[in-house]
């Protein structure tokens, strides 16, 4: 007869740890102080958005420190800087409002639109198609503290996003 030999099972051995033990008795854990990551850019559909208008962010979407919530970003900058449509749509509205000031909202692809407020001349009307970049307005509204400035909204079905989870 012909001696079948066995399979051998191999056992590994367990796998080395990158922890050395005595280190970790020695002394505890420090927590890693958590460096923040650059947040992460929201896909804005097919868009891709820009910034309205050279400037500083002047408040931030949200909860403001007067309990106030913003849906919009304020961007302080220039008398008569221009305003640039953020990304190509159709203008769907364009004209004073009521506490607003000169008014322009575009419609994008992929319900997305945004909304530019407290503008000083507007240069597109309504159903106008407009391209990302094109000059749409100029700045001249002051705010209480004396600087010109834009309120941008990015809005998506509706909803107010945070612009600076959008913008580059």
């Amino acid at each position: 007869g012909v001696a079948v030999s066995k399979p051998q099972t191999i056992v590994a051995a367990p796998p080395k740890t990158a922890v050395d033990p005595q280190k970790t008795m020695a002394e505890p854990k420090k927590p890693i102080p958590k460096k923040p990551t650059p947040a992460q850019k929201k896909q804005a559909g097919q868009n891709s958005f820009i910034w309205p208008v050279q400037g500083t962010v002047k408040s931030q979407f949200g909860m403001q420190p007067n309990k106030t919530f913003h849906n919009w970003i304020k961007i302080s900058s220039v008398d008569d800087a221009k305003v640039k449509a953020a990304e190509s749509g159709v203008v769907i509205f364009s004209s004073s409002l009521k506490s607003y000031g000169e008014t322009i909202i575009i419609r994008h692809q992929d319900s997305y639109a945004t909304v530019y407020t407290h503008m000083n001349k507007r240069y597109v009307g309504i159903d106008r198609t407009v391209k990302k970049g094109e000059i749409i307005a100029s700045l001249g509204e002051k705010d209480e503290a004396g600087d010109v400035y834009l309120n941008f909204e990015i809005r998506f079905q509706g909803q107010a996003q945070n612009p600076l989870e959008i913008l580059p």
